[in-house]
């Protein structure tokens, strides 16, 4: 008999799947574009390992839980 505990176990490991299918798509569409686009290996690298992210949206900014935080943590100005 199937329990409770064995179907959400299976539905984290399913979830985890298809997450981490998306997560190829988009890199290796990154990739693709990158070829072109990419004038050295670094470049390329940087393209790929943020195809993941979105920019920030006026509203972000706005939000009162996120607008005392520090986008840019490396600047620290």
């Amino acid at each position: 008999m199937i329990s409770a505990k064995d179907i959400k176990k299976l539905e984290t490991e399913c979830l985890d799947k298809i997450q981490g299918d998306e997560l190829y798509h988009i890199r290796n569409d990154a990739k693709l574009r990158a070829v072109y686009a990419a004038k050295n290996y670094d470049e390329f690298r940087d393209i790929v390992d943020a195809a993941h992210l979105n920019p920030l949206s006026s509203q972000d900014k706005r939000n009162p839980k996120t607008k005392q935080r520090l986008w840019n943590s490396v600047s620290k100005t």
